[in-house]
C-alpha cells in the first residue's frame, strides 16, 4: 500500500497512522505513475514564486510514493 501524507504514532507495541490518502499496489499503474513523476519534475523545474515551488514540490513527493 502506498500511504500519502500523514501521522503515525507507536506506543505499547502499537502502531496507529492517520493519513490523507492510501492506494493498493495492485491499483497503481507503473506506466502511469512513471508519467506523473515526469509531469511533477518538469512542473518543479518551470516552477516561479513560492506558491508555486511549493505546489510542484508537493505533487513531486507524492509522486514519488
Amino acid at each position: 500500500m502506498a500511504l500519502m501524507e500523514g501521522f503515525a504514532r507507536v506506543g505499547n507495541n502499537e502502531i496507529t497512522i492517520l493519513v490523507n490518502d492510501v492506494e493498493s499496489g495492485s491499483d497503481i499503474i507503473p506506466q502511469e505513475a512513471q508519467q506523473t513523476l515526469e509531469i511533477a519534475k518538469a512542473n518543479l523545474s518551470r516552477a516561479e514564486g513560492k506558491r508555486q515551488t511549493i505546489e510542484a514540490n508537493l505533487a513531486l513527493r507524492r509522486a514519488r510514493m
